[in-house]
């Protein structure tokens, strides 16, 4: 059971995507209906937008029936392109009601108790994949609304709520809570996949006998960058003695410098773990954050209109992290080169066996290749774009939402990039009959015995899936 207070984690959205119920505190829901009860008041006394007028370029058409806001939901329900999985909706639906929590929306306190049920029997709305440019999910978060009042289906059986008023139709969509909570995924998942990669590394690294100056704490001092460090330390508490403290005479390397894809690890994945650090930490700002516009100062008595939903800072987070993910490709393919070539491994080509001409994994690098393709086009940066929308009364857009969608294609190419590396790795440590001593890389090895033993010429597909779903067991050793 997780508990939804406006102060959640980014490891509980990924619960509650993930199938964990949820409980929002009593004294949390009358703090809200307090909230609404002041919001109100506030309204009737100052011009406010959505409530007491219309949205967009409809700014300055007064309303005054409570209609209203049935009007806007309906209106403002509309999305196209493929469903959206159960799992971003969920993220959805936690990051929402974490931030209702959050009093400023003005929201009806009801309208917590009714997300609450809708996570906890699972009966999700249908969420589309086109409807968002950045400045708030407002077609997501309306036709959720339109499922909690029975004017949608939803995925299961849930009790429909009472019409909403206008007090709580256009504070509810105010969010950009799907981008944010497929971020949380997003970000979750790349975790994973970098602590992996340093294990697919110190693989490769081990099994091709690199040099391991790079990284002792003088080579890290000398990048003067943040994220190397850390990737340093985890990479040598990997390989254990072979860069321990002893330092690099310590242990027999086969070159004086080795290529990049073995020497500039650390600085190359190194950025990428910062930058997977940034976007985790904004993700996070965003998750108990009231943004609703307007939103209620209560404690200003104030109606404050604003442009806090712009997510320039998590579009752009969003690219930075990318952009860092993209530039690690090449060090993998260099690996991966250097797996499949005589030189540095003092086997066949390929790491083939049986006959003469056999291919062994050649293909595997074209795969890898293109993985890295599909990762360079995820990296193309969303915040450039722009669009003016409502008669010119919205002049731009970060596109954030357009942003965690390629991160998303880039966490698929991400993967089939390591497993190929991983792959090769192991047949190499394999086939030189390499012995790692106890520790955290034979624990890793070990784990990678769940990979196809027989080196001549078959269909290697499902070596690659097995190497994908291995990653995430490798991210834990």
């Amino acid at each position: 059971m997780i508990e939804l207070a406006g102060t959640a984690s980014l490891a509980d959205v990924v619960a509650v995507a993930d199938g964990a119920a949820v409980r929002v505190p009593d004294a949390v829901v009358e703090a809200v209906g307090r909230a609404h009860a002041a919001a109100h008041r506030l309204s009737q006394e100052v011009p406010t937008y959505g409530r007491t007028t219309g949205v967009g370029a409809n700014k300055s058409a007064v309303v005054d029936d409570d209609a209203h806001g049935l009007r806007l939901l309906r209106s403002h329900a509309v999305d196209a392109g493929e469903e959206l999985p159960a799992r971003a909706v969920r993220a959805m639906l936690a990051v929402r009601l974490n931030q209702l929590c959050v009093t400023g929306s003005g929201v009806a306190p009801a309208v917590l108790r009714a997300l609450e049920r809708m996570l906890n029997e699972n009966a999700l709305p249908t969420v589309r994949a086109f409807a968002s440019i950045g400045t708030g999910d407002l077609g997501a978060l309306a036709g959720t609304a339109l499922t909690l009042m029975g004017e949608r289906p939803a995925t299961g059986p849930l009790e429909p709520m009472a019409p909403w008023s206008r007090d709580s139709a256009l504070p509810f969509m105010s969010s950009s809570a799907l981008t944010i909570g497929r971020t949380c995924l997003v970000v979750d998942a790349l975790d994973r996949l970098d602590r992996a990669a340093a294990v697919v590394y110190a693989l490769s690294f081990r099994g091709l006998d690199g040099n391991p100056s790079v990284l002792s704490p003088a080579a890290v001092r000398a990048v003067a960058a943040p994220g190397v460090g850390a990737v340093a330390e985890r990479t040598r508490r990997l390989l254990g003695a072979a860069a321990g403290p002893a330092g690099p005479a310590a242990a027999p390397a086969a070159r004086i410098q080795d290529a990049y894809g073995l020497r500039a690890f650390p600085i190359s994945q190194g950025a990428f773990t910062h930058a997977l650090g940034a976007l985790n930490e904004q993700a996070g700002r965003l998750l108990g954050t009231a943004q609703e516009n307007p939103l209620f100062d209560l404690a200003g008595e104030a109606v404050v209109h604003h442009g806090a939903f712009h997510q320039v800072a998590l579009g752009l987070a969003l690219d930075g992290c990318a952009l860092a993910l993209a530039q690690t490709g090449p060090l993998v393919m260099s690996r991966i080169g250097m797996l499949n070539e005589p030189r540095f491994t003092g086997l066949r080509p390929f790491l083939a066996a049986g006959q003469e001409g056999a291919s062994g994994l050649m293909m595997i690098e074209y795969v890898a290749a293109g993985a890295l393709a599909e990762l360079r086009a995820s990296a193309q940066p969303a915040s450039l774009g722009s669009v003016v929308l409502s008669r010119g009364a919205e002049e731009d857009a970060s596109f954030a939402s357009q942003a965690v969608v390629q991160g998303e294609r880039a966490v698929a190419a991400y993967r089939s990039l390591l497993a190929c590396e991983l792959v090769g790795a192991v047949r190499l440590l394999r086939q030189r009959g390499v012995g790692l001593p106890a520790g955290p890389l034979r624990d890793a090895l070990d784990l990678a015995g769940a990979l196809p033993a027989e080196d001549t010429d078959r269909d290697l597909r499902g070596d690659l899936e097995i190497a994908r779903a291995l990653l995430d067991g490798l991210a834990r050793v």
